[in-house]
């Protein structure tokens, strides 16, 4: 049940952005992305990973971006199967343009990590950016502002206010191939020792019109984990993409 509430969650997000670029004269990209690693023999080990992730610009709205994805995993050692990876994720991030260079953005984030203690963590609010860098083939940006969180770890649950500083990098390097960072710091907004710190690079080329070959890594760094669990997770997924 809990990953059929997250996977409709999910969805649901994709299903309602899509829709708001539907017109003509909008411009918007839809990718779904998938990877398996698989092995049999002296080990026993499934690896897997499912997202998809939409980008649009609409003169009327700005530019949005959102998606969701999950890992799954598990190994198996003396007859015993042991899961060891197991979560899901989403984002919408909406920017309307102010000036040439300055922007107003609303952003929200959802998680959850079995691994982790994480039932549930999820953040949104309101943001002001800036581009440092914009041209054609590549963009800088960065952005600020108050968000409300709210979370169960480790079946405890909270909510308190956070301040979100949060930076993105995008270059395309051909028609064929681009890379991608961004980060974002979210400490307690009366405990700034108390913090997330979360953060991707990218890299993506063409295989064929519609499909790419991707590699991902990611960073989610937690000053105060649930109990008995690290504070810095790190992912690296690769796969390939497909636009819709």
């Amino acid at each position: 049940m809990k990953y059929l509430v997250y996977g409709m969650l999910g969805l649901f997000v994709f299903v309602g952005v899509q829709n708001a670029f539907a017109g003509e004269g909008d411009t918007s990209e839809t990718s779904l992305n998938a990877g398996v690693t698989w092995t049999d023999g002296n080990s026993d080990t499934l690896r897997a990973n499912a997202g998809i992730e939409f980008e649009g610009r609409r003169e009327a709205l700005g530019a949005i971006r959102a998606g969701a994805e999950g890992n799954y995993g598990y190994s198996r050692v003396d007859g015993e199967r042991d899961r060891d990876t197991d979560n899901a994720s989403a984002f919408f991030n909406a920017r309307k343009t102010i000036t040439e260079r300055t922007f107003a953005s609303l952003n929200s984030t959802f998680l959850y990590d079995g691994q982790a203690g994480i039932d549930y963590r999820f953040v949104v609010g309101p943001n002001v950016g800036t581009f440092l860098v914009k041209q054609e083939r590549t963009e800088l940006s960065v952005e600020v502002g108050p968000s409300y969180l709210w979370e169960k770890v480790d079946d405890q649950t909270d909510d308190f206010f956070v301040v979100r500083f949060a930076q993105r990098f995008d270059h395309r390097l051909s028609d064929t191939a681009r890379i991608w960072q961004e980060a974002e710091y979210l400490p307690k907004s009366d405990d700034f020792e108390d913090y997330l710190l979360n953060s991707e690079v990218g890299v993506s080329a063409s295989l064929t019109e519609r499909t790419s070959l991707r590699m991902v890594l990611q960073s989610r760094y937690d000053s105060t984990p649930a109990a008995d669990k690290e504070r810095h997770d790190i992912t690296v997924i690769t796969g390939v993409s497909v636009t819709l």
